[in-house]
């Protein structure tokens, strides 16, 4: 597609979101489950009350922080057009296309009436500039962004981005990494000093009460809000750099495991086996403990596999196989598994084999491999089981 065309479409889909906002967030089910006889209730009742606890979290200023990432999922419709035009945009070109959609900060007013109880809104007023913050940082395009959010002539519009800007961080902290946020923390002080400098000069003229007030104390509340919400989320980064083996994607993932493990009926002894395997890796300190842990981790995937063929009923010509490979190729078969997928599984196993069960000793960094990438694939494993509708 031609960079001309590609703009004009982007500007469509962006007006489109200026006159009907599409950027929200959502509880993501499978990260607020838990075990238990009520988990699914509670589960339920999350989602019922989505937009109070929404509402309450905005409510806060400086935002909480949400530690579990994957607690909140980002959606928009017009996002996922930005992001389907992108696609058809020659790799060579897409840098200036990033670059047009981020001009749209500097429109004006860049905001619109709202028809709704649409958020994030600021006195009445609803815009596209949401959409375009999470685009870029989910894009490529942070480098840019953090440039156009230090040198922003401010207008009404911005107040609707420093809100989704917020919304980022306070629910999706993960979405930027620790060294973005210094940038991002220096883009915000600038912008945040310049509205301090407005704000002095309306209240010098004695227009109190007036939008232009009201605005840029918005403005300056907003960016310290934001300025403590990025020094949590580099402490939390820093948390889990100095915590031995903590990950916090992948601890939270292993978390929703075993959820899914416990609600869909799979025995006590496959949960127990894969926590058996994370203490052995979080307080190992040689290269026999190392191998113990590896040695657990490929039990739990084989009984992984061989309980979800059990439990879930596969229609098939003879029992599911005892062995590794029968038991794979039943999944693939079966279509539980792409051919692609099967293949990666058995290089894994392969390595947790050769490196971790057949060795003497194990290595530390094949210990902490083995272990991220099976809680990994069990998720993957797990929630393809639901989205095909097996059900025990």
């Amino acid at each position: 597609m031609e960079l001309r065309e590609a703009i004009d479409k982007a500007n469509q889909i962006l007006d489109e979101e200026r006159s009907s906002p599409t950027v929200e967030y959502s509880l993501r089910l499978e990260a607020i489950k838990t075990g238990g006889p009520f988990g699914d209730a509670v589960a339920a009742l999350a989602i019922v009350n989505e937009s109070q606890i929404l509402q309450s979290i905005r409510s806060q200023r400086p935002r909480q922080i949400e530690n579990n990432p994957r607690k909140w999922e980002f959606k928009s419709v017009n996002y996922n057009l930005l992001c389907a035009l992108l696609s058809r945009v020659p790799e060579d070109l897409r840098p200036a296309f990033l670059a047009s959609v981020l001009a749209r900060l500097a429109s004006k007013p860049g905001c619109s009436k709202s028809k709704g109880n649409i958020q994030p809104s600021w006195n009445g007023l609803v815009s596209e500039f949401p959409l375009v913050a999470e685009f870029c940082v989910r894009s490529g395009a942070k480098e840019m962004f953090f440039r156009v959010l230090a040198e922003l002539r401010l207008d009404y519009g911005h107040a609707l981005l420093f809100r989704a800007i917020e919304d980022m961080v306070a629910l999706n902290f993960t979405v930027l990494p620790e060294s973005d946020y210094k940038r991002l923390t220096t883009a915000i002080i600038s912008t945040g000093y310049t509205a301090r400098e407005q704000l002095k000069v309306y209240k010098d003229r004695g227009a109190a009460g007036s939008d232009e007030i009201a605005f840029y104390r918005e403005v300056v509340e907003a960016t310290e809000g934001i300025k403590e919400e990025c020094r949590k989320a580099q402490y939390l980064y820093l948390k889990g750099t100095l915590l031995e083996g903590l990950n916090l994607e992948v601890n939270q993932d292993k978390a929703v495991v075993e959820s899914y493990l416990k609600t869909q009926g799979f025995s006590d002894g496959l949960i127990e086996c894969l926590n058996y395997a994370d203490r052995i890796y979080l307080s190992a300190s040689s290269g026999f403990e190392f191998k113990t842990c590896m040695a657990h981790l490929r039990s739990f995937m084989e009984k992984l596999h061989s309980e979800g063929l059990a439990k879930f009923h596969i229609a098939s010509t003879s029992p599911p196989g005892r062995e590794w490979g029968r038991q794979l190729n039943q999944l693939q078969v079966q279509g539980m598994l792409t051919k692609t997928e099967e293949t990666y599984v058995a290089a894994l196993y392969t390595l947790l084999s050769d490196e971790g069960v057949h060795p003497i000793i194990a290595e530390k960094e094949y210990a902490r491999l083995a272990r991220n990438v099976v809680v990994e694939y069990a998720l993957l494993f797990l929630r393809k089981l639901e989205k095909l509708g097996h059900t025990p």
